[in-house]
């Protein structure tokens, strides 16, 4: 029954037409608030999804690192033991660290990572090939693939492949460095370049890795990680395998943890953004308040009626509170439907671009999630309830003079 009231005040003419106009205002505006917070969650989520891709392909599914250093020592039968786990695809050797590059009068530091051939199935490096092939060479015969960002800086990024490289590195031997020809110093040439992320692209170099234990002063079994591809499916029973034959002296991470600052933060910047757009929400549902009170003017001899008829304060309020909602969630409606058609036509055509050619993709990239909608079809709830209630309480005090 009190459905049916509310439905029939918000369908039913007024004295005066400005209330309805002012009733459909209020409708338009939370369905331009719900269609906007809609949009930019989805354009959020979007931009999240790309990043994490590059990030997912970048890092191993499983690395296996020291939990103080730089570098630990491997025995070759934990190495095999770990090889032979159920679950484990590929396996790498992995060496990183710091070096300084020079080529000519361009210098820069830069992480020098080496890896072993089998590196190509933990890591999708040779996706974000740009230029060469993702050759890592030998002990002796080392080659590197450079990240464009590290290309630029050492004056190479319109050259020809091919150039030698000189590569510097602290040694370990624990004698304090005054001059650059103390440092141990090699030469290397480059077979390749890639461009994943801006992060990534001016701060990486890869090479093999046991080049790099030649360049760091380590010995065959030290290495500064081991990474693994995994089997989606088996990777908790994969990670507990391998805790069992590193020991507690190791950190056993996926892909999430390795990047756990990342993730939070981008989940953290996307609720406040939804908070940001709730509050503007708040402060636009004033026009729901000012056609709510109005329609109680209006509706005053209606009101009295209904009292006359038996109604309680409790049932006026439900009935206005209902109006409230009903107002706020076509609102919505309208909203969703609207950003919705938005969502897939950009999904398909892609005709918002961005800006510039920097990034991997030339378009806003979009997702929607049904977690989004259903906090956003709780706000407009919440909005219709505090947008209503003043109105309501107005309304109910009619019947009695107070509740």
């Amino acid at each position: 029954m009190h459905f049916l009231f509310a439905w029939r005040y918000f369908r039913g003419k007024y004295a005066f037409q400005a209330i309805q106009i002012i009733a459909w205002v209020s409708v338009f505006a939370i369905a331009i608030g719900t269609a906007a917070l809609i949009t930019i969650l989805s354009v959020s989520n979007g931009f999240s999804e790309v990043v994490k891709s590059l990030y997912a392909d970048f890092y191993a599914d499983v690395k296996i690192s020291p939990n103080k250093g730089k570098f630990f020592t491997l025995t070759d039968a934990q190495y095999h033991s770990l090889k032979n786990i159920e679950g484990v695809q590929a396996i790498s050797k992995v060496v990183e660290n710091k070096a300084l590059f020079v080529k000519g009068d361009f210098q820069t530091v830069a992480t020098l990572k080496g890896v072993d051939t089998s590196y190509g199935s933990i890591n999708h490096l040779k996706a974000y090939l740009k230029r060469g092939q993702t050759a890592i060479g030998y002990k002796d015969q080392p080659l590197l693939i450079i990240g464009i960002g590290v290309e630029r800086k050492l004056g190479l990024f319109q050259s020809m492949l091919g150039d030698t490289i000189q590569l510097y590195a602290v040694n370990r031997s624990g004698k304090s460095i005054t001059q650059i020809s103390q440092l141990n110093n090699l030469t290397a040439t480059q077979s390749g370049a890639f461009s994943v992320q801006q992060e990534f692209d001016e701060s990486y170099v890869f090479t093999n890795y046991l080049f790099a234990q030649y360049l760091f002063d380590l010995n065959d079994n030290q290495f500064s990680a081991i990474e693994c591809a995994v089997d989606k499916s088996k990777e908790d029973q994969v990670i507990a395998d391998i805790k069992k034959i590193v020991g507690a002296d190791f950190l056993v991470q996926n892909k999430y943890q390795q990047n756990a600052d990342l993730y939070k933060i981008m989940q953290l910047e996307k609720w406040i953004i939804f908070a940001i757009l709730a509050l503007i929400m708040i402060v636009a549902s004033f026009n729901l308040v000012g056609a709510l009170t109005m329609l109680v003017l209006e509706k005053q001899k209606d009101i009295h009626v209904l009292g006359a008829m038996g109604a309680s304060a409790i049932d006026i309020q439900k009935i206005f509170l209902l109006l409230s909602g009903i107002m706020a969630l076509i609102g919505a409606f309208l909203g969703g439907l609207i950003a919705t058609t938005f969502i897939i036509l950009q999904q398909q055509f892609h005709f918002i671009k961005l800006g510039g050619s920097s990034f991997v993709i030339d378009y806003y990239p979009i997702k929607p999630l049904l977690e989004d909608y259903l906090a956003i079809i709780g706000l407009v709830i919440l909005i219709a309830i505090l947008a209503g209630w003043l109105p309501a309480r107005k309304a109910a005090k009619q019947i009695h003079g107070r509740l």
